[in-house]
């Protein structure tokens, strides 16, 4: 661009003109016209042109200070070349010579100036220019300039952050970005001679070199104090509105139009109408405090009387600490609506409005509520106990709700239940879920009779309704007797419903339980897996609950992904659980993370795993008492306690769960998958006896429930093959109908064990192939899996010194498993097993179990 601008100005000049006078010639192509704000290059660039002249051979003169010395004669032609900087302030009496110039001896003219303003010696001297010029216009770096800019500085491999960092900072203003780069160029090379340097992607695209801040400083310090006046009023905050500045800087009538022109000049003002911010971070530095908290209240008041809502400004203040009434009310009025949609927001700028003189306990209910959304149930009920112990505050009904649903999230919910009365006929459905986890139906149900009939004037919200249809979808589900396979049909639908009416408000309302879970747990109990799993995606596709309730629906999904056989996936899903707490886990999340981490261990055979998830979920259990929604965690755990021969740590919570059945009328849907886990410790630990009460249960549960039939068939199938009595269609078909409800690893284990009891050896074989098969249906890992055998089931070596079954052989005795662990998950006898660790050990030459360890492990270990 210099090389085209130089070879403008370098035209030929025009001949002297004749003595006998006549007019003037016009002046020659040649000059170039630099128009830009402050800080845009103007003089760099003018400095460029004017090298490019010398370079040429033209003499190149100071238009403000050599022009008077220039006396044209026909000798010197077209010899000058006039350089102009800073031409807003240019005087008459420079215009005359310049021109005088321009006009006898047709020499060139390189010319900046800022757009405004435009005096009369400046416009006339452009003028005398014509059209014959080449015009310039320079601005503020846009993101692609910058980024070549940075490219040229720091290198190829410049962060885009650190782009879009310098970008901000300065606003893209030239004379700010060149010597941003510059200093980060200096601080990715090191500040030694002998270092090596960060490189550019380890800057800290926050930071601002030393230099620049003392060149942002002087600049400011440089600023006209009118000028530094509207910048600092504008950098604290005040729109470009002219009626507005004027009253803030008190400005005579028709002088605040030139002290903006002149600050729009500078090039500190942005298109957006805010100030660098390089430039804004000076102006409040370098102003006193009590200045800029004077200029914020005025402006808040002239904003606030004109009907705007400064919300910004508010928050300024507060950060202040500064006290302001009309502040305080409007963080209190943006505070209170952002509730239903940003809780975060509302806890902090309900938390300001305190700061700006709000009074504490005014919203003390509210803050916990926005503590409460966000997930900081620890903050919310510090809140809520200053509420709760002073009659005198207002607003205790939001708190007594606040408080009853963090409570029942930790296992309090009898003095959940108790909260919920306090807060309000409103929340009369979650005060019966309450109660109905505990047991208590009867007295649920009258509280949902009186909340029909209009008792207590319940209010018709949305959230209201949630509630109510939660408390009546449980309660439906609780139903026994001849209809109740239509009453767990009716309770998943009402369930169903209220979570679809929750959805769009559900993200900001705080309940003890969400409707998307609870459905999930009725489906679950019924062995409607898909149903489950159905809801809860769509639970956390819409975020229903927020924060609070994200690990609730994935731990969820990831019991449904272990009862399938998908141990990947469900592990998957426990870890994006933990990730979802807002903090530490709830107690009642808790104890599902840690009765999933359980089954998981179980159901793969990793017995160190198993023992160090038992240990967690035991204390879990002490910091969360069983109700009706944990049950399925306690029947996991109830299997692990006797595999663990452990089951006696756990014995009272497990009276405690038949406690809570029955005073609930031992409903079948909730106690059927109970009874299952019963009948599944007694298989584990071998006791026909110990099996037969609970399938005698879920037979008794067969005649009205499809679900409890098909355990109650699994169950009197598994007390015959422990007895020996095998059957191998019968065993076949029924762990087909418990793949058929979701139990698929069941049925699996089902058909391992009745192959590893029976002597037949084509029944076997039928057996295995039908483990394998519900394993590899389980859509993940089998779990339990099967190489190929050879005729009579033999395992088919694949080369090496262990054959591939006495491989995985090994891979568990290494584990620390037993013999007979080992055969239930391989669906061999434990005989057989035996005989594969003592092929081995002759086969490796080893003297002792000890010594048959290392080895297997260095058999074992992955090459190099």
């Amino acid at each position: 661009m210099i090389d085209v601008l130089v070879r403008e100005g370098l035209r030929s000049a025009p001949p002297a003109p004749s003595e006998q006078g006549g007019q003037d010639p016009a002046p020659q192509p040649g000059s170039v016209v630099v128009q830009g704000p402050g800080g845009t290059g103007k003089t760099v660039l003018l400095n460029e042109i004017a090298n490019g002249y010398r370079r040429s051979g033209l003499t190149v003169i100071d238009g403000h200070s050599d022009a008077h010395n220039v006396c044209w004669s026909p000798e010197t032609g077209a010899g000058f070349a006039v350089v102009l900087d800073d031409g807003e302030r240019v005087t008459d009496e420079t215009a005359d010579r310049v021109g005088r110039l321009l006009r006898l001896s047709g020499c060139s003219l390189a010319i900046a100036f800022r757009p405004v303003p435009r005096p009369r010696a400046l416009r006339r001297l452009l003028d005398e220019l014509g059209s014959n010029r080449r015009t310039v216009v320079l601005g503020h770096a846009d993101r692609q300039l910058v980024h070549g800019w940075a490219r040229d500085q720091l290198g190829a491999a410049v962060p885009p952050a650190l782009v879009d960092a310098v970008l901000h900072q300065t606003g893209g203003l030239p004379a700010l970005v060149h010597p941003m780069l510059r200093g980060l160029a200096r601080t990715a090379a090191g500040s030694r001679p002998d270092s090596a340097g960060t490189g550019p992607a380890a800057l800290d695209p926050r930071t601002v070199p030393g230099p620049v801040v003392e060149l942002v400083r002087d600049v400011v310090v440089g600023l006209e104090e009118e000028t530094r006046l509207l910048l600092h009023c504008v950098a604290a905050g005040a729109p470009l509105d002219e009626d507005i500045l004027a009253d803030l800087l008190e400005l005579p009538s028709g002088r605040l139009g030139p002290v903006l022109t002149e600050a729009r000049a500078t090039g500190l003002l942005l298109g957006s109408g805010a100030v660098v911010p390089l430039v804004r971070t000076a102006l409040l530095d370098l102003t006193p405090a009590d200045l800029t908290r004077s200029v914020r209240r005025r402006l808040l008041g002239l904003l606030v009387e004109r009907g705007d809502e400064p919300l910004e400004l508010a928050r300024a203040l507060a950060r202040g600490r500064v006290r302001d009434a009309r502040a305080a009310e409007l963080l209190v009025r943006h505070g209170s609506r952002a509730l239903t949609a940003d809780p975060v927001l509302a806890e902090a700028l309900l938390g300001e409005a305190v700061a700006t003189g709000a009074p504490a306990g005014g919203l003390a209910a509210r803050r916990a509520l926005a503590a409460a959304l966000r997930g900081g149930f620890d903050d919310a009920l510090q809140w809520v106990d200053a509420v709760m112990t002073d009659e005198t505050v207002p607003d205790r009904p939001r708190a007594a709700s606040v408080a009853a649903a963090v409570l029942a999230r930790r296992g309090l919910l009898s003095r959940s239940a108790e909260l919920y009365r306090l807060a309000g006929a409103q929340h009369a459905g979650s005060r019966a879920l309450a109660l109905l986890a505990t047991g208590e139906v009867e007295e649920a149900a009258a509280i949902l009779g009186a909340s029909a009939q209009g008792d207590g004037g319940s209010c018709p919200s949305i959230l209201t309704g949630c509630e109510e249809l939660m408390a009546r979808g449980v309660l439906q589900s609780l139903r026994s007797g001849p209809d109740a396979c239509a009453d767990i049909a009716a309770a998943l639908s009402t369930l169903t419903r209220a979570s679809t009416l929750l959805e769009p408000i559900g993200r900001t309302a705080l309940l003890m339980d969400t409707p998307a879970a609870l459905a999930a747990l009725v489906a679950l109990h019924s062995g409607e897996l898909g149903v489950a799993e159905a809801g809860l995606r769509r639970a956390v596709a819409a975020d229903v609950g927020g924060a609070p309730d994200r690990a609730r629906h994935l731990l969820l999904l990831a019991w449904v992904d272990m009862l399938r056989g998908r141990v990947a996936q469900a592990r998957d899903n426990a870890r994006r659980a933990q990730a979802a707490a807002p903090s530490a886990m709830e107690p009642r999340d808790e104890l599902v993370l840690h009765a999933l981490e359980v089954g998981l261990a179980r159901r793969t055979g990793d017995g160190p795993a198993l023992l160090a998830a038992w240990t967690r979920a035991r204390e879990a259990l002490l910091r969360y008492p069983i109700d009706l929604f944990t049950l399925l965690p306690l029947g996991e755990l109830m299997i692990a306690g006797v595999r663990l021969a452990d089951s006696e740590r756990i014995a009272p919570n497990v009276a405690q769960a038949q406690a809570i059945l029955a005073r609930a009328g031992d409903p079948q849907l909730w106690a059927t998958p109970l009874h299952w886990s019963g009948a599944q410790a007694a298989i584990m630990a071998d006791d026909p006896a110990a099996l037969r009460p609970h399938a005698a249960a879920l037979l008794a549960a067969a005649r009205t429930s499809p679900y409890a039939a098909v355990l109650a068939r699994a169950g009197r199938c598994w007390l015959r093959v422990l007895t020996g009595d095998i059957d191998a269609p019968t065993v076949e078909s029924t762990a087909q109908e418990l793949a058929a409800v979701g139990l698929s690893w069941d049925g699996s284990r089902l058909a391992g064990q009745a192959a590893a009891r029976t002597v037949d050896p084509r029944a076997r074989t039928a057996l295995l192939s039908c483990a394998r098969a519900l394993t590899e249906a389980s859509g993940d890992v089998a779990p339990c899996p099967v190489p190929p055998t050879a005729e009579g089931g033999t395992p088919v070596p694949t080369g090496g010194r262990l054959s591939d079954r006495e491989r995985e052989v090994a891979e568990l005795v290494l584990a620390g498993q037993t013999y007979r662990e080992i055969g239930a998950r391989l669906f061999i006898s434990a005989k057989t097993v035996e005989h594969h660790v003592s092929r081995m050990r002759q086969r490796l030459g080893a003297s002792n179990r000890s010594d048959l360890l290392a080895r297997l492990r260095a058999e074992l270990a992955p090459e190099e």
